[in-house]
């Protein structure tokens, strides 16, 4: 880290062990086998969780915080980044992730009086809801509440006082922890009654957040930012819940310390980044975000074909590619007039290996008098080093991700990684870096 100071690039530590997508280690595996059926399915009762997995989690936060001191003393202004699935059971990111789908699906269902069977990722939520609307969708599903009471509960979500209720403000209203209580009333047990947390996967819900509130109070007082990496499909929407309720905390200030991670070979992720930045701004804190292209595309497709469903992956490279530019656009668009909550404008770490994508993004930079504190770029230890250090250089903000770890647990990471690179060797970037290495190769033979 101190030696890729001298080059004015920083660091990214990331503590590369991670839960593998589809499969818990043995030590988070609940102590009473459950099929992906019934953990859909199942009443939450039946749910049982193995709390050694608890201490394992408890010195993973340690771990992240002592991440977190080194970035402070070896690269001032780099980042420490951490994985969910390592502060909380990836069982209960899961159960969590199918909750929030149905408070989704809970929107559309009061509005439009039909069942949704869309993925959660494809669930239309561009559209807003009148009282009356809320109310007859309510009164069919649900029991035990009057109409003085309906209408005291949408006055609460319509935060804007424009007598309608958007999903941004149905979403930031409706608790996890209040959902228990909520089903109650069904008229109806169906998939909301089943997606219930208990009252165990609630405590233990509540001590992942105590040990990622442990990590961040930490950060913000040594002034380091954390990324919150992305994981699988089925525990990210727990992911950015999470992610957003630490922003709204972390946030609130003149340093974001709190990055999301937007994957933009899903399907949808610009509409899904217009929402959040639009949320930011709503209220009142700063939006940071890491864009990637995306680390889980081999498992993903495997796991939507053996689940006889879509695939979310774009199905094209240039699908991606056109993702990752229109979200470029829309952070960098967001801020410098003064939009971002105080006037503070939006950052983004643009993480590619992408000679062109880069290039791109500094255009547009230009273009919009976007200043270079606001846009970082970054690239992996040993990858693209003509750009990370050619970016610094030319005083761009340029990072480099230093992955670190017991070798046994860092393996999974690195076969990730080495499956997300041999996916895009087609690719204009990989070709050119082809052809830069065999200039390289015949100038230094030249002499011979």
């Amino acid at each position: 880290m101190h030696e890729l100071r001298r080059y004015n690039v920083g660091g990214i530590l990331d503590y590369a062990a991670e839960a593998k997508d589809g499969e818990l280690p043995e030590i988070v595996k609940p102590t009473e086998e459950v099929s992906e059926e019934e953990i859909v399915g199942a009443p939450m009762s039946s749910r049982s969780y193995d709390y050694k997995n608890e201490a394992l989690c408890d010195a993973n936060a340690q771990i992240f915080r002592t991440a977190v001191r080194a970035v402070r003393d070896a690269t001032p202004d780099g980042f420490a980044a951490i994985k969910l699935s390592g502060l909380g059971n990836p069982q209960l990111l899961e159960r969590m992730s199918t909750c929030l789908g149905e408070i989704c699906r809970l929107y559309k269902r009061l509005s439009h009086d039909d069942e949704v069977s869309e993925p959660f990722y494809a669930i239309d939520r561009s559209f807003k809801m009148d009282f009356e609307t809320f109310k007859t969708g309510w009164l069919k599903m649900f029991e035990g509440k009057t109409e003085a009471e309906l209408k005291s509960m949408f006055e609460t979500m319509d935060a804007d006082g424009d007598g309608q209720i958007s999903y941004l403000e149905w979403s930031s209203s409706v608790k996890l922890s209040e959902i228990n209580e909520l089903v109650r009333g069904c008229k109806h047990r169906g998939r909301l009654h089943r997606a219930a947390l208990n009252e165990e996967e609630l405590q233990l819900y509540r001590n992942m957040l105590e040990r990622v509130r442990g990590i961040l109070e930490l950060a913000e007082e040594l002034g380091v930012r954390v990324m919150i990496d992305a994981e699988w499909t089925d525990i990210q929407p727990a992911i950015d819940h999470i992610t957003i309720f630490m922003q709204r905390i972390y946030n609130a200030g003149e340093l974001p310390i709190v990055y999301n991670t937007y994957q933009t070979y899903l399907k949808g992720m610009p509409t899904r980044v217009q929402r959040d930045l639009q949320r930011s701004r709503r209220e009142g804190w700063r939006f940071g975000a890491k864009l990637v292209r995306g680390a889980y595309m081999v498992s993903e497709r495997e796991k939507a074909l053996k689940r006889e469903l879509e695939s979310p992956i774009c199905e094209s490279y240039e699908e991606t590619e056109e993702n990752f530019h229109t979200s470029i656009d829309l952070i960098l668009d967001h801020g410098e007039d003064g939009k971002g909550p105080g006037g503070a404008p939006a950052e983004v770490l643009v993480a590619s290996h992408n000679r062109g994508s880069i290039e791109r993004t500094i255009r547009k930079m230009a273009e919009l008098g976007v200043s270079q504190d606001r846009v970082g770029f970054g690239q992996l230890l040993g990858m693209a080093d003509h750009l990370t250090f050619t970016l610094g250089r030319y005083g761009y903000r340029a990072y480099k991700y230093v992955p670190y770890g017991p070798v046994d647990e860092v393996v999974p990471y690195l076969i990730r990684r080495t499956q997300e690179n041999s996916a895009i060797l087609g690719s204009p970037s990989v070709q050119e870096e082809r052809h830069m290495v065999g200039r390289e190769v015949a100038r230094r033979l030249r002499p011979f």
